[in-house]
């Protein structure tokens, strides 16, 4: 785990919300997820399609304290994989504010008999960093927590 990341999380989560500032967090998850999302669809190859048509918009009690409602939310993208006409992973954007992590994404893997493993994926840059460090986590082994990329996504498809 990144003790900056750790440092500023827990400062920010010991501060008062603020409309605009919370505002201005949803908007750079919302920007860092899809950049995610953007990456890994440039890197798919023939025979996958995308689907972003779902939305997720976090209602977090941080958002809530801050007064927003799911309107003033920006609307975060969930990502659907499929090859051929079946769904083989999603993405689900789960939540931006815990200690330690710059927001938490969700991704299930399908395999083609229908078995399902659940993985996390976990920013490690500090709020407002530019640039993401996602974090590949298996359930059964938390410690251990690769750098995710593309060519990692494509063994965990396998």
């Amino acid at each position: 785990m990144n003790a900056d990341v750790v440092t500023a999380t827990m400062r920010e989560a010991l501060g008062e919300p603020e409309r605009e500032a919370t505002l201005r967090r949803l908007q750079d998850w919302q920007q860092r997820v899809h950049a995610l999302y953007d990456d890994i669809q440039s890197k798919l190859g023939p025979g996958y399609t995308c689907d972003r048509t779902g939305k997720n918009r976090p209602l977090e009690r941080r958002v809530q304290q801050a007064g927003l409602t799911e309107h003033d939310v920006p609307p975060v993208d969930i990502l659907r994989i499929e090859r051929d006409g079946q769904t083989i992973a999603q993405f689900l954007p789960r939540m931006l504010w815990m200690i330690g992590s710059n927001g938490q994404v969700d991704l299930t893997v399908l395999s083609p008999r229908g078995a399902r493993r659940f993985y996390r994926l976990f920013d490690q840059s500090i709020p407002f960093a530019n640039r993401s460090d996602w974090r590949l986590v298996r359930l059964t082994d938390p410690m251990a927590q690769p750098p995710f990329h593309t060519e990692l996504f494509h063994e965990l498809l396998e």
